[in-house]
């Protein structure tokens, strides 16, 4: 995953560039989504018993060469439906969230039959900007 939201790279591009000053994330959460999301446009989030609209807290280690991943695990179990699974993306937990950053699983879709789990282990979640 190494895609950042348009809003977002032109903030960073400004801070850099401009020595403008740019907004710090209060906290990530990540969602699962059942499409594809771009530079421009939000997945359409996961609906359904077993997941919590809005994302899960995830916490990630300090980069080291313009690279980093999750520190922290997730799991949910599928209460309903065969789950889809296609994006992911991880927005901060301010009151009016903002996205920062997006990608597609690999392999997607993912499909998680009622009753299965989705878990995301320690280092699941890997992001470079080189």
């Amino acid at each position: 995953m190494a895609c950042i939201d348009q809003t977002q790279a032109g903030s960073l591009l400004n801070a850099v560039l401009r020595q403008a000053s740019a907004a710090s994330t209060t906290g990530i959460k990540l969602r699962l989504g059942t499409s594809a999301p771009t530079a421009t446009s939000n997945m359409s989030e996961l609906s359904s018993s077993g997941y919590t609209t809005g994302g899960t807290v995830m916490t990630f280690n300090a980069a080291s060469a313009a690279a980093t991943s999750n520190s922290s695990t997730a799991s949910w179990t599928n209460g309903g439906t065969t789950w889809s699974l296609v994006g992911l993306e991880l927005w901060d937990e301010a009151g009016s969230p903002l996205r920062w950053m997006y990608g597609s699983w690999t392999g997607q879709p993912i499909s998680v039959a009622n009753g299965n789990s989705f878990s995301i282990s320690a280092a699941g979640v890997e992001i470079s900007l080189a």
